[in-house]
């Protein structure tokens, strides 16, 4: 895809977008690449949640299934920091009754959380099937993350910036005319009504696979980092 945008700075050195750009001849162009890896570990979230009119049953419950939570974890290799037991939540639990228009006191509902992380992904669906067989009821969220996912993006971002390079020169090419330096660059959109120019290619790379990375742990897929830069450069 590409969008040609071409500004002459005499048509915009009064209007609201002068600040953005410059008043003299300009263009605008965006840079993008992409990385894609594998996920490395896994991000998992559950609960447990009891309802009892005995403030005390509904706790014990609650306990003795994170309990036998916590030991499952711990029995798959996952270490002490990478497990984090929620606090307690205890809230009285009422329901309306439409015979007697009145609220009627149901019991107390005792909830406690569970975070781990999981870093034999394979070993992911086994754990949560443990987790569920022995009393787990809520499945909060789960996420297939990279541990050096801010690395990469750095390396998207560089990439990008160079992307952003490269576009400035082709545009200028085809247009005949000559870059005469930067104005300004931006890993964020400038505050201008035209499209920038792009290049019809993208820069993409695919980072290596993670040793522990196992292809079939529910179908995890591909972690897709993006980064984009715009500039303005001056030209003659």
């Amino acid at each position: 895809m590409k969008t040609f945008t071409l500004f002459l700075g005499a048509a915009l050195s009064f209007n609201a977008f002068a600040a953005a750009t410059p008043d003299t001849p300009h263009i605008y162009v965006k840079g993008e690449a992409t990385i894609t890896t594998m996920p490395d570990h896994v991000l998992l979230n559950v609960g447990i949640t009891e309802i009892d009119k005995d403030l005390i049953a509904a706790k014990n419950k609650t306990d003795i299934t994170m309990a036998k939570a916590i030991k499952l974890v711990t029995a798959l290799g996952v270490s002490d920091a990478d497990i984090n037991a929620g606090q307690i939540s205890i809230n009285r639990e009422s329901q309306y009754n439409r015979e007697s228009g009145e609220q009627q006191f149901k019991g107390f509902r005792v909830s406690r959380s569970l975070t781990v992380k999981l870093n034999a992904i394979n070993k992911y669906p086994e754990l949560l099937q443990n987790l569920v067989n022995n009393g787990i009821n809520e499945i909060n969220h789960t996420r297939f993350l990279a541990s050096n996912y801010d690395e990469l993006y750095k390396k998207a971002q560089k990439l990008a910036i160079k992307d952003t390079r490269d576009a400035a020169k082709e545009f200028s090419s085809e247009f005949g005319v000559e870059l005469k330096g930067l104005y300004s660059a931006s890993m964020q959109p400038l505050n201008v009504q035209s499209a920038p120019y792009m290049r019809a290619e993208k820069v993409m790379l695919s980072d290596s696979t993670p040793s522990n990375y196992v292809p079939d742990a529910y179908h995890a897929g591909e972690i897709i980092i993006t980064a984009s830069s715009y500039a303005v450069y001056y030209i003659d």
